[in-house]
């Protein structure tokens, strides 16, 4: 059966991805009514300190990397709004015990560089910036739908 979770992990992905595709940015106000409906689901599912811990572990973490990547004297910056993607999505979708942070990090790693690779395919040159959305995405439905054991190194 298809879950109220599952339904707004689907709708927002091809939302928010289309969108940061189109114009490399990612809404403000798509991401708070994205926030609020994964609160709402959250609180009935009796799991809000967890969900909370890993967005604001999220947020922390990819913070940091934003301001290490804008201080250096080259662009290699992720964008903030991927940051503010991946809290609302760690909130919503991911724990924070270290295989699951481990898991969910080598999907990210493995759907950007499938990104990398397709964009190299279509237009024979790297992206000097590229909307992260779609990856962040297939990164979060690798993580929730791919059997774990294809994930994780054995």
């Amino acid at each position: 059966m298809f879950s109220f979770s599952a339904f707004l992990l689907l709708f927002f992905s091809i939302l928010l991805s289309f969108n940061d595709l189109k114009t490399h940015r990612i809404s403000n106000r798509s991401l708070i009514i994205f926030f609020v409906l994964l609160l709402l689901n959250t609180l009935t599912s009796q799991k809000l300190v967890s969900s909370f811990a890993s967005g604001f572990l999220f947020l922390a973490f990819f913070t940091l990397i934003h301001l290490v990547g804008r201080a250096l004297p080259i662009n290699l910056s992720i964008g903030f709004g991927d940051v503010k993607l991946l809290a609302v999505v760690a909130f919503g979708y991911i724990d924070t015990g270290i295989r699951s942070l481990e898991t969910f990090f080598l999907s990210l790693w493995c759907a950007v560089l499938l990104q990398i690779c397709l964009h190299y395919l279509h237009k024979r040159t790297f992206p000097s910036s590229m909307p992260m959305a779609p990856s962040i995405f297939l990164a979060v439905g690798l993580y929730l739908y791919a059997p774990i054991g294809l994930l994780l190194p054995q």
